[in-house]
């Protein structure tokens, strides 16, 4: 049984090998700042206060064995004065000619920036050898997120949004880069996703202030605006059953685009219930829920079958004896989607 935990600096090896399998601005393939997020993270879950961009949150999921085999985060704040969060609004613009009777519909970027910016939910990766396991491990790693929000509300803002990942070819170029992006800056999309880890101030700097007509751009890389990487077609899925959806905005340097919605509108913080474990094994057939609790003061959680009556909630003795708990131990029970799903976000 997959268990989901708060990461330990003993993690970094193993977060280092997720993160060559991803290697974004969120989670990229560098000692330094995975040591830093590691510490960061284990502050935030030791001290939760309010969000602000020093409270991270970075979850691992571990194996039977306890190996680490994927791993995801919750950022509480995306978008401050100092690294705004930065996104190209997808519009439509129409110009018509009386005396030619043509009438053309342009779709159009404008590059945004918010400095107070919403929750980010983002680093997702499963090894591949875990997808499509028993015990739903790519969806206790995107759902379990929301577990952990509901318990803490007030440690996240209002708004919860995730960038999914756009196509990028085994090179690593972003074809909608090197259409948009290079043009303006002169850099690669490596050299330049590297950069807005740390400084984002050169995208305000050099992209236009006024919209942009993406007819200019090659028809194939304009009809893939705002469409994810293949791989990262189910984390999607999830997120879309979560109750978050595409708000017109996409990322300036993939041309990803921006899922989002309101905390109080996201299916598995409504659906919730915190409780206390009951004895006994859940009813036949049971739905399968994602289980947490923070007894002993640590988030640890588990997706297996269970029910509840009331505020009673009944699991199975494995789930019991990974998440440590005794009868009358406070646990929490978030339904799991029917859909499968599995993947990653950035």
């Amino acid at each position: 049984m997959f268990l989901m935990r708060g990461a330990i600096a003993a993690d970094l090896p193993s977060l280092l090998e997720l993160a060559a399998l991803l290697d974004s601005p969120n989670l990229p393939h560098d000692d330094a700042f995975l040591r830093r997020r590691i510490a960061r993270s284990e502050r935030a879950f030791r001290e939760p206060g309010p969000p602000g961009p020093e409270r991270e949150y970075q979850f691992v999921l571990v194996d039977d064995g306890d190996a680490v085999v994927g791993t995801s985060a919750i950022l509480s704040k995306h978008g401050t004065p100092e690294m705004p969060h930065l996104f190209l609004r997808v519009g439509e613009e129409t110009r018509f000619s009386p005396s030619s009777s043509v009438r053309v519909t342009h779709t159009t970027l404008q590059l945004g920036a918010s400095h107070d910016g919403p929750t980010e939910i983002g680093s997702l990766v499963l090894r591949p050898e875990a997808r499509g396991r028993p015990g739903w491990p790519g969806k206790l790693l995107s759902w379990g997120r929301f577990a952990f929000i509901a318990r803490k509300p007030g440690c996240f803002e209002k708004t919860v949004l995730a960038e999914m990942r756009a196509a990028i070819d085994a090179q690593g170029r972003s074809a909608f880069w090197d259409a948009f992006g290079r043009r303006f800056t002169g850099m690669s999309y490596t050299e330049a996703d590297r950069r807005s880890a740390v400084d984002k101030s050169f995208v305000l700097d050099l992209f236009p202030a006024t919209p942009f007509y993406a007819s200019l751009l090659d028809p194939d890389v304009a009809a893939q605006i705002g469409h994810v990487h293949g791989e990262a077609k189910p984390a999607l899925r999830l997120l879309e059953q979560a109750g978050l959806h595409w708000q017109g905005e996409i990322d300036p340097f993939d041309g990803g685009p921006f899922v989002a919605a309101p905390v109080a509108k996201i299916v598995p913080v409504q659906q919730t219930v915190f409780g206390r474990l009951a004895d006994g094994a859940p009813d036949e057939p049971a739905p399968p829920a994602i289980l947490s609790t923070e007894e002993g003061g640590e988030f640890r959680a588990v997706a297996a079958t269970a029910s509840r009556e009331g505020d009673a909630i009944r699991v199975p003795k494995e789930a019991r004896k990974r998440l440590r708990l005794a009868i009358g131990d406070e646990i929490a029970w978030t339904p799991l989607p029917a859909a499968r799903g599995r993947g990653g976000d950035g």
